[in-house]
């Protein structure tokens, strides 16, 4: 008998960025000091909002049902001159998403939750982290808890938030 214990479930799908209009007012943001709109006043439009809900909606659908989502958070990162973001997580929401504006070579890496136990048990079979292979107009949607990065680049335009998720009765 086999069990899958602890998964770790990430959702990717595409998603149209013409239907994505947000205005945002870029300052450096983060350790990293990469140009963001990360704590700052973000414009979104109301119908972008609800398509980017309705792609996640769609995305999450195929693992969980009866729930709905709210969107929290949104912000634009753009990485120039060798930009980055350190390992972090989202602890004020349940699920996060990266949308991917603009990128030549993905720079996303996530880390598995245990990668601290592996390493210590060199344990060789277990991958310890996952750098998605994605394109332009493409969405990721991962549980905020799990650990992330983009290494350094120069070719990256993402837009990120959080959400939060809620099962229905």
């Amino acid at each position: 008998m086999r069990y899958e214990l602890f998964p770790v479930t990430i959702f990717i799908g595409n998603i149209d960025l013409k239907k994505i209009k947000l205005t945002s007012k870029m300052g450096e943001a983060f350790l990293s000091k990469t140009p963001s709109s990360f704590g700052s006043k973000n414009d979104l439009d109301p119908d972008s909002a609800q398509y980017i809900i309705s792609v996640i909606v769609e995305l999450l659908k195929e693992k969980y049902e009866y729930f709905t989502v709210s969107l929290e958070t949104v912000w634009r990162n753009k990485y120039v001159n060798n930009d980055f973001q350190e390992p972090h997580v989202h602890s004020t929401s349940q699920f996060s998403f990266i949308i991917y504006e603009e990128v030549n070579t993905p720079h996303t890496i996530f880390f598995n939750p245990a990668k601290y136990l592996i390493e210590a048990t060199n344990c060789t079979f277990v991958p310890r982290e996952f750098k998605p292979q994605v394109r332009k107009g493409q969405i990721i949607v991962f549980p905020s808890y799990l650990e992330h990065m983009v290494n350094k680049n120069s070719d990256q335009v993402t837009i990120s938030g959080n959400i939060n998720f809620e099962f229905n009765k």
